[in-house]
């Protein structure tokens, strides 16, 4: 096998939970925590409907919990619907950098292996490090893979083949033939996240985790996998235009990934949310004078102009998957009403003809200042200026949730609460969450899922 098959496999069997500090399974719960927030604050809507229907016309036995209800289906599909739900907000967790993508789409696809296996949660902890540190790697050593047209989902499906054959017990052969199996045949086009965005951009990634679960069971069933998949004649390397130089993992010293990723305060794109805090500010300080705001001039890293200003679309937005990832639209809420929340990106609000109006009078524009700076950090500096002349300058180098502007335990708590109470009861939330903070305690991914379930 070629020296990355060779790598990874090797990493991904031999992390174990008894090698990780408490201080990294902590983290663990808090993305777990987070993560099934997101997912179940989504339950109603339609696109995770779409993909709960779909996977609810297959029955398995042994088979994994389709998420808020006791139907079992395949663990591939129910690695989807889950994962939809979880992803479908754009609120759950974000790598640091800044090209891997979503950490956290790995931990549905984790968790229906784990119930379909019957893995233990101990295992379930550490295959969530390792998925994480698969698709962190891979983001940094890929940084031209996005220029090359492509989506970093890409990692997902690398990731959570890793994931998924940890807790399936898979040897190193195994695991090589699944991150193989993973790697050859799956690749997502970038064409998701351009321009208006289609129902499909919440679905990228847990497409992918699907696709890697799918890998990992036929791993485990004793199918072979190309053993050149990455440095091979038309390998990854090759067919996706990146050089790989992958950088040490964590473990012996390296800090692990899952303990530096950003998580979301709120539901949107991260580069729009960076807007917010600025937003709030002179929301504020111009209290509701806006008819009298001449223009906006927001500067930023050209990253953030790429996957959230690209074009008419962001100023134009007619889907809640267009409008989270709208730097203009984000910012002219968060300016206009004061705050952002799950219903600013339904349809009546996202029409609201005094947001559009005041997003036309916002710029944004890459600077070479703060190029520079990204991804160690994410600045923008936004100007807005009066009709009258007067200037009101703030600027934002970190948004909450960054590991310079951490998230504690208790703003995960409520974010989880405000999410999930809505949905499932206050009891039943709180519940979910306490037990949730024991993960390791727990015997198995079932009992995740059991907390859960809703009642008609």
């Amino acid at each position: 096998m070629d020296r990355i098959l060779d790598l990874l496999s090797s990493y991904a069997v031999a992390l174990d939970y008894s090698t990780l500090s408490p201080s990294v399974v902590h983290q663990v719960k808090r993305r777990v925590i987070d993560t099934l927030g997101c997912a179940i604050g989504c339950y109603s809507m339609e696109v995770p409907r779409i993909a709960r229907a779909h996977a609810a016309e297959v029955s398995s036995t042994p088979g994994s919990t389709i998420l808020g209800t006791r139907q079992r289906s395949s663990p591939e599909l129910a690695t989807f619907a889950n994962g939809v739900m979880a992803r479908y907000l754009d609120f759950n967790d974000t790598s640091m950098s800044g090209n891997a993508g979503h950490p956290s789409d790995n931990i549905m696809a984790l968790l229906a292996a784990a119930e379909y296996a019957g893995a233990d949660m101990r295992t379930v902890i550490a295959a969530i490090v390792i998925a994480y540190e698969v698709q962190g790697r891979f983001g940094v050593a890929c940084k031209d893979l996005r220029s090359n047209g492509w989506d970093n989902a890409v990692y997902v499906t690398l990731s959570s083949a890793a994931g998924a054959g940890r807790v399936l017990g898979l040897n190193k052969q195994q695991m090589a033939n699944a991150i193989a199996l993973a790697a050859v045949p799956n690749a997502p086009m970038g064409e998701t996240r351009v321009g208006e965005l289609s129902m499909w951009k919440g679905c990228t990634a847990p497409n992918a985790a699907r696709n890697g679960v799918f890998a990992a069971l036929l791993a485990r069933r004793g199918m072979t996998g190309p053993q050149q998949a990455f440095e091979g004649p038309r390998g990854f390397k090759k067919q996706l235009g990146t050089a790989l130089q992958l950088p040490a993992f964590g473990g012996a010293g390296v800090p692990y990934t899952i303990e530096t990723d950003k998580f979301k305060y709120y539901p949107c794109d991260y580069e729009a949310q960076c807007t917010l805090t600025p937003a709030l500010k002179l929301h504020g300080l111009l209290n509701g004078k806006l008819d009298e705001i001449e223009k906006i001039d927001i500067e930023t890293y050209q990253h953030a102009v790429l996957i959230s200003a690209d074009g008419p679309a962001k100023w134009n937005p007619t889907s809640r998957e267009t409008a989270d990832h709208s730097i203009p639209y984000v910012f002219a809420v968060g300016l206009a009403r004061g705050t952002l929340w799950l219903e600013d990106f339904e349809e009546e609000r996202i029409k609201d003809t005094k947001v559009h109006a005041l997003m036309q009078k916002i710029g944004v524009r890459a600077t070479e200042e703060c190029t520079r700076d990204w991804p160690e950090a994410y600045p923008f500096r936004i100007t807005v200026t009066m009709k009258s002349g007067e200037r009101h300058l703030e600027e934002v180098r970190y948004a909450k949730g960054h590991p310079k502007n951490p998230m504690g335990d208790d703003e995960i708590e409520a974010k989880f609460l405000r999410l999930a109470e809505p949905v499932m009861g206050r009891s039943e939330a709180q519940l979910a969450l306490q037990r949730l903070w024991h993960l390791d305690d727990m015997k198995g991914a079932g009992e995740i899922m059991a907390l859960f379930e809703l009642h008609a």
